[in-house]
């Protein structure tokens, strides 16, 4: 089974959505074995979607840098209040993977509220 799900986004800020599709991960070893390409365009940011993590409160996004280099540091993250646009973006990624949010660890009304709205 897949741990991540890393997604590619059109975004003024984010470069992708990273889905948590196993809540028993050590996050951060994840990450780091994630790498972009190399840019010199300044600060980069990948959004990282932990509903199955922690569930849909104010810590279900986390967001963090990517370096020059193309590695997401693990250290600088923030976690942040998204617009709607990018939760239902989120949201649309965890369809993709409907099984496994129908056996998460979410209350039915946070299943409901991923799946089908």
């Amino acid at each position: 089974m897949e741990k991540l799900l890393v997604n590619m986004i059109n975004n003024s800020r984010y470069m992708a959505c990273i889905t948590v599709l196993d809540y028993e991960i050590f996050l951060s070893k994840c990450l780091k074995e994630i790498v972009f390409e190399p840019s010199s365009n300044g600060d980069r940011y990948v959004l990282v979607d932990l509903a199955l993590k922690v569930g849909i409160g104010k810590d279900r996004f986390a967001e963090f840098k990517v370096n020059e280099t193309g590695k997401i540091l693990t250290c600088d993250y923030k976690y942040v209040i998204v617009e709607p646009m990018l939760e239902n973006i989120a949201n649309n990624y965890l369809k993709q993977n409907k099984e496994i949010v129908l056996h998460s660890m979410l209350t039915d009304s946070q299943k409901k509220k991923i799946l089908y709205k």
